[in-house]
């Protein structure tokens, strides 16, 4: 079902934004971390957010909108909120992803200005999931019947494939599907 496919991903994201918890901490205590990494955790988050999870979500909550908004003003009114705030996510990480590519391209970033934008960046996500998951998604869960549930899933049409997660894992993120492996047996 499509809402166990959102907090599936959630998860995935969390399980990342822990990864990158990780190098800020190595940051402020003035280790090296690999910056080619944090570049793939930040460009898995952007790009698939934008094209499979954010549209997978914003179809459940133009839905919900559409049949439920007019009896429910408060979560009606957050929930039309998150689309903009999907478009403001969106800019924010490809601005962070910009700024770690010059990192990697040997411009001078001072440490202490990355860990700022590091921790924020880690903030504005985690916040953003932590609200969908609480606030949002209990909501939907509740009012949606099977026939909701159905309309909404007619909608979606692609490939849940993950690039990172997935039996496939892309090329670009090689590198992040064996760090989130090796994670997977540090949890063992």
């Amino acid at each position: 079902m499509m809402i166990e496919q959102i907090r599936r991903e959630h998860g995935y994201m969390v399980r990342l934004l822990a990864i990158l918890r990780k190098k800020l901490n190595h940051i402020r205590s003035e280790e090296p971390i690999n910056y080619s990494l944090v570049k793939e955790i930040v460009d898995y988050l952007s790009s698939h957010s934008e094209s499979t999870h954010h549209p997978k979500e914003d179809i459940l909550y133009q839905y919900y909108i559409e049949n439920y908004g007019a009896k429910d003003k408060v979560h009606g009114k957050e929930i039309k909120n998150l689309e903009t705030e999907h478009v403001e996510l969106s800019e924010k990480t490809h601005e962070f992803l910009g700024i770690v590519e010059m990192i990697l391209q040997d411009a001078v970033v001072p440490l202490d200005v990355f860990s700022e934008q590091l921790e924020t960046f880690i903030q504005e996500q985690k916040r953003h999931l932590d609200f969908e998951e609480k606030e949002i998604l209990p909501v939907i869960s509740e009012t949606f019947t099977t026939k909701d549930w159905q309309a909404v899933e007619s909608q979606w049409e692609h490939s849940d494939d993950d690039p990172v997660f997935g039996d496939t894992i892309a090329d670009r993120y090689k590198q992040l599907a064996e760090r989130v492996r090796q994670t997977d047996q540090e949890a063992i």
